[in-house]
């Protein structure tokens, strides 16, 4: 019997420095597979340099919404410092490998997305009650993954590590590697925090039927991702790499 053990990325968002760090744990745990869940690039850090390792580590990755919205602004100024820093930090090679990211995919039987299997903007597991952040039920989870055949689904977004067993699926959310807060006001103003600055990602081993998953939460220098934010004109991403704390 093999055992097969593969590690799951997401949301970077141009943190290099948390990148490399975690690269270096799966490296020392011997795994081959790396899968990247999206939102790879775009962020006051360093995005050419998040790419260059995702290239030399030949990781496969998906498409998440922020990589989305890199494109879609390609040829147009935005009103966004951080977009249009991202932007100027792109060449020919990096545009063309972001248009190449697949929505999803799918590796040894585990569907990979970065948000729901419908949407790269919608949570899969988190919901809104009254402003608070809470999981949704089962039945809605269920509903989101009805077309969906494989058991295991690993997803992002939300940068919250999550593991949830429903009847049907085993839904796991890896985490962020570059980003333990942040804010949004989309689809109504929340807050997603981890509490700690740490890189976080996930390794799935599978044995036959078994699946056994670890979390992961690795140290790196974070007062350095700090400091390229503030230089970046966001002391907001400058806290939220410090803390975790939105």
């Amino acid at each position: 019997m093999t055992e097969k053990k593969i590690a799951i990325i997401s949301d970077i968002h141009g943190n290099s420095i948390a990148l490399n760090e975690v690269i270096r744990d799966i490296q020392n745990r011997s795994i081959d597979t790396i899968i990247n869940l999206g939102d790879s690039l775009y962020g006051p850090l360093d995005p050419k340099g998040t790419f260059e390792l995702l290239k030399s580590y030949n990781i496969i990755s998906i498409s998440g919404n922020q990589d989305r919205i890199i494109l879609e602004n390609l040829n147009h100024t935005s009103e966004s410092i951080t977009l249009e820093y991202v932007k100027s930090q792109l060449d020919s090679e990096i545009i063309e490998w972001l248009q190449e990211l697949p929505f999803d995919t799918i590796i040894d039987d585990i569907c990979c997305v970065h948000a729901s299997p419908q949407s790269d903007s919608e949570y899969l597991l988190e919901t809104f009650n009254e402003g608070a952040i809470c999981m949704k039920d089962f039945a809605e989870i269920e509903k989101l993954l009805r077309d969906i055949k494989q058991k295991i689904v690993v997803c992002g977004h939300s940068h919250v590590p999550n593991i949830v067993e429903t009847d049907n699926k085993l839904i796991v959310n890896s985490g962020s590697v570059g980003l333990p807060a942040y804010d949004d006001d989309s689809p109504i103003y929340h807050k997603m925090q981890n509490f700690n600055p740490r890189a976080n990602y996930i390794i799935i081993n599978t044995l036959e039927d078994l699946v056994s998953i670890e979390r992961l939460s690795i140290d790196y220098d974070f007062e350095k991702s700090a400091r390229l934010a503030e230089k970046n004109q966001r002391d907001d991403w400058a806290k939220w790499i410090r803390t975790g704390i939105a």
